[in-house]
């Protein structure tokens, strides 16, 4: 399990589960993490609520961790800003099947395999 470590004021480093911190990053409108991102947890020790700065760096190492991320704009609304495909947001569609599963082991075997599927046009269910 992943632990991640964190400081208290009060009580100094403590070891944290990524279901035990929230992480809010606020978006600019050139996809950086910008001021007012941050992220909360409840110190388990004294169980006081702590809010620290996340900076882009801070940002990516809580989000590798497993941290749920909560996405904003910067913008007067803050609307959801756009981002990139995350695999916690898969686009919908039908699900990925054993079919599908074959298929791919098949169509690996040819020697033009990448062709096939960088050209390959989307299938409708």
């Amino acid at each position: 399990m992943t632990r991640i470590r964190a400081n208290c004021p009060s009580c100094g480093d403590i070891d944290l589960r990524p279901q035990d911190i929230a992480l809010h990053v606020v978006r600019s409108e050139a996809g950086e993490v910008a001021a007012g991102s941050s992220y909360t947890f409840a110190c388990p020790a004294c169980t006081g609520h702590i809010v620290k700065p996340a900076d882009e760096r801070i940002a990516r190492l809580l989000a590798t961790g497993g941290v749920p991320v909560n996405i904003t704009s910067d913008d007067a609304h803050g609307t959801p800003a756009p981002h990139p495909a995350h695999p916690e947001d898969p686009p919908t569609g039908p699900a990925f099947g054993y079919d599908d599963l074959l298929d791919l082991h098949l169509l690996l075997q040819r020697d033009d395999w990448f062709v096939t599927l960088a050209t390959a046009q989307p299938r409708r269910r």
